[in-house]
């Protein structure tokens, strides 16, 4: 193109005071700033409007202090509309912003199902198993079939009281408290991951479950005229048994019983899962006197305990009967990853329920009279509270540490102990 088009044209449109009706064909090349009819500036350029190929309705994208670009649809497909509500969307983020608010927030059951990823990745690295599998079933069963199609901000407290409601009749029952804890507990994982994630600020108060129900019955134990009664019929039946198979788990069960009675530890997996190399010598750096230390994991994590000196014996037995060791310095310096609570051949149960079941209906001590309740595994430790306490050999905070368990726990179902047992101090 000659240098004389240009002049000819600024001549013209000096003249004029308009564009010329027709271009130049040479010049259509060069009218790089032409703005599409598909995309549309608002706001000094901090909010633009455009058109995708393969759609007619208006996206909007916008900035904000992050100056970060942020899309969305306006779902219009008239332009005038589009921009109205790319205006309004614009203003709301700006405030969310001010406000400290999340831009972007979920439904709960989103929330709900990444919240579960994260809590079987802390069972898989052994972190409050059946505390975290209880908020898993609590979460699945209870939480996202009624709070699941609610955004997390929409959640209300005339909301958690439907629910609430709800699950009472879900259950069929008023829950006691402590199952309230717990629903309670699952809940506010949930909430706690969204805000962990950013989906939810802090500053959005989310309302909470009540956690105040009836107050649970009784747990049955037994007293200490029964547990000498039981730790004296054990020894003759523990012998007994028609089959080989038999009077080995008659052995075995009599070893266990033995050593939840003296450290107050879980039956089940906290328990069971207990290895020689998890026993170990403690010596006090002070008295010089050797206590036996074991490693256990299980409901709220691993922890060390110690075991009652009595105990011992009982370990001794079951190291000679499996061949781990001529006495329990010998287990213990082999460190073997083989189970404690095994038979001679090594072989594990998968549980001992009933033969305990079995054991107490031999020694006529299946039903708690006090409670009226048939007794468990876990009336053992239940009673280990209890005569630690009674005994004043422990205070709550040494025991909670113990057992594994909070002192808000043991207060709830031992204050009344405790007070009785200050009587002499307190009158």
């Amino acid at each position: 193109m000659k240098q004389i088009d240009f002049l000819q044209l600024a001549a013209q449109l000096q003249s004029s005071g308009q564009a010329p009706a027709v271009i130049p064909a040479s010049l259509k090349p060069l009218n790089i700033t032409a703005r599409k009819e598909t995309t549309h500036h608002l706001r000094d350029g901090e909010v633009v409007l455009y058109l995708r190929s393969d759609s007619k309705v208006w996206q909007m994208r916008y900035k904000l202090s992050d100056r970060q670009w942020h899309c969305v649809s306006t779902r219009q497909r008239r332009l005038d509309w589009a921009m109205r509500v790319a205006g309004e969307h614009y203003d709301r983020a700006r405030f969310r912003e001010e406000e400290g608010l999340p831009q972007k927030t979920r439904r709960f059951d989103a929330v709900a199902r990444e919240c579960c990823k994260a809590l079987e990745q802390e069972i898989e690295r052994g972190i409050r198993r059946e505390t975290n599998k209880d908020y898993i079933r609590t979460i699945n069963k209870y939480l996202v079939p009624f709070f699941g199609k609610f955004m997390l901000t929409n959640i209300t407290i005339e909301r958690v009281r439907e629910y609430e409601q709800w699950r009472n009749e879900q259950m069929g029952r008023v829950p006691i408290s402590s199952t309230l804890a717990t629903h309670a507990s699952a809940y506010s994982r949930v909430v706690d991951y969204a805000i962990e994630q950013g989906w939810l600020s802090d500053r959005v108060a989310i309302p909470k479950l009540n956690r105040k129900g009836k107050k649970g019955s009784a747990r049955p134990g037994f007293s200490r005229e029964e547990l000498v009664k039981l730790m004296a019929f054990m020894p003759d039946w523990s012998r007994g048994g028609e089959r080989k198979n038999h009077r080995e788990m008659r052995l075995l069960l009599r070893d266990y019983v033995e050593v939840l009675l003296g450290t107050g530890c879980r039956s089940g997996r906290e328990s069971m899962a207990m290895q020689w190399r998890h026993l170990e010598w403690h010596v006090d750096a002070k008295t010089g006197q050797r206590y036996l230390r074991i490693w256990v994991s299980g409901k709220t994590g691993g922890r060390w305990l110690i075991a009652k000196n009595w105990a011992i014996e009982v370990f001794t037995r079951l190291a000679v009967r499996q061949g781990i060791g001529a006495d329990l310095d010998q287990a213990i310096e082999a460190k073997s990853e083989a189970w404690v609570f095994a038979t001679s051949g090594g072989v594990r149960p998968n549980s001992l329920h009933t033969s305990f079941e079995l054991l107490l209906a031999d020694a006529d001590m299946r039903v708690d009279p006090t409670t009226g309740k048939n007794r468990s595994l876990y009336s053992l430790r239940h009673s280990y509270a209890t005569m630690s306490l009674m005994d004043g050999q422990m205070d709550m905070h040494t025991l909670a540490k113990q057992m594994g368990t909070s002192i808000g726990m043991l207060e709830q179902h031992y204050s009344k102990m405790t007070a009785t047992m200050a009587a002499d101090r307190l009158a």
